[in-house]
This record gives structure tokens, sequence and C-alpha cells, in this order.
């Protein structure tokens, strides 16, 4: 869990996207970092604390930066996106 995630709402106006510990478990790969460090807290998903520890890998932002940028493209109208 990233510190610096932990300490952003009490700085700025943020609302965590696709940073809970069910994202964390659908984007783990065998391919992953290492898991290193401590949990930090996650006080919009408490969970989300400890599941790096559960696999001992980490997810980077790139290695899901194709489920990212969907969330942010266009969709038909009707539909809403996943955020």
């Amino acid at each position: 869990m990233d510190r610096t995630a932990a300490a952003l709402p009490t700085r700025v106006p943020w609302t965590p996207r696709r940073y809970t510990a069910a994202d964390h478990r659908d984007a783990v790969t065998d391919r992953g970092a290492p898991h290193t460090g401590f949990p930090a807290a996650s006080p919009w998903d408490p969970p989300l604390a400890e599941a790096p520890a559960e696999h001992g890998v980490r997810v980077e932002e790139e290695a899901v930066l194709d489920t990212l940028l969907a969330d942010l493209a266009p969709k038909p109208s009707g539909q809403s996106r996943a955020l």
C-alpha cells in the first residue's frame, strides 16, 4: 500500500479509482515485482493494506494501464464509465 495515496485525502480532494483490495487481487501476475515493506493504512478500503502481502508481489500502474485508460474512454450513449 502506498503511503502517498494514504496521505492524499488530507491534502487534496481525491477519490481513489481502481485502488481496492479486489482491484489489486485482480491485477496480480507472477511477473510482478516483489512486495517489500510494511502495510500502510488505506482508509477508503482497509483490506487493501494487506492485499500486496497475500501474493508477495506489488502491482505497478503500468501493469494495469490498459484498464485505467479504458475507464477514461468515451462510452456509447447510455453506458456509464467504471469509475
